[in-house]
């Protein structure tokens, strides 16, 4: 595909080249005849032919812009499709380890050795155990079960993890599977930003109810993007983190946009970093 995008730029240099010759002939040339064609035909012969090198260049230039487009969508593809393996893949891992810690449990209630199953049960919530969630102002909602798993992410790194959303989430005109995948991604950010810091800060995370709207925000108290990155973060391939990176907040950007939304950004010295999600919720009106 590259390849091709190189082809068809040289063509239209190619092209522009012979415009430009055509027209300094036309200069150079004045009230000569050219084997045998007076000044004034060889004159209409050659605006006709840069007439039509001009239109043929322009097409040239469109299709060119469609390959960049469909270049850049595949690119997107291939994140994607890498993000599923990767799912997949912890899914199958994931799998397979409960279905061996289940069978050891069921051993070992099989050979009446109860307290040595609730030890080992106990080793096995030993990280969760250490998670206080009762202090979050969670909300029953269907964000809970991602919450959970992602303050757990975070306590692992030494970062705290506050939560306060509150109920009307279910009423977003957004697809349940696409809202996990937007909030998920932001947290990761969020992680990311945060961890590598020598003083860690917070990442809060919260859901306001807005009556036509819902508010779905990721705030971290560290890190700040500069106000000349601020417009080129939401463009697809862009990445400060290496290549074939930079397609994450361009998808949630996308998706969001895509049923209605908006997505902002707030960043600066002494604040920290915060991205907010606009969702429009579900019209009761009949």
């Amino acid at each position: 595909m590259d390849n091709f995008n190189k082809k068809s730029l040289y063509q239209v240099m190619i092209i522009l080249l012979t415009q430009t010759l055509l027209l300094l002939f036309i200069t150079c040339w004045n009230e000569v005849e050219l084997f045998g064609v007076s000044y004034d035909k060889l004159l209409n012969i050659i605006i006709f032919v840069v007439v039509g090198l001009s239109i043929l260049s322009i097409i040239m230039v469109a299709e060119l812009y469609k390959m960049v487009e469909y270049e850049t969508e595949f690119k997107i593809q291939q994140v994607k499709l890498k993000e599923n393996k990767k799912l997949i893949d912890s899914l199958r891992s994931q799998k397979h380890d409960f279905l061996n810690h289940l069978q050891t449990i069921y051993g070992m209630i099989q050979l009446d050795k109860k307290n040595q199953a609730k030890d080992y049960i106990k080793s096995l919530n030993k990280d969760l155990s250490r998670i206080n969630f009762k202090e979050d102002i969670l909300s029953d909602s269907i964000l809970d079960s991602i919450l959970i798993s992602k303050k757990l992410e975070a306590s692992k790194v030494g970062i705290k993890f506050d939560c306060r959303v509150e109920v009307g989430v279910e009423d977003v005109n957004f697809p349940i599977d696409k809202l996990f995948r937007v909030l998920s991604n932001l947290i990761d950010n969020a992680i990311d930003a945060v961890k590598d810091a020598e003083i860690k800060g917070i990442i809060i995370v919260k859901g306001i109810d807005k009556g036509e709207e819902y508010l779905l925000s990721v705030y971290n108290s560290r890190s700040v993007i500069e106000d000349d990155l601020k417009a080129k973060i939401f463009e697809a391939g862009f990445s400060t983190k290496g290549e074939e990176r930079g397609f994450g907040l361009y998808i949630i950007k996308s998706l969001i946009e895509e049923f209605g939304g908006k997505l902002k950004l707030e960043s600066k010295p002494g604040y920290g970093t915060e991205f907010l999600c606009y969702l429009k919720k579900v019209s009761v009106d009949r």
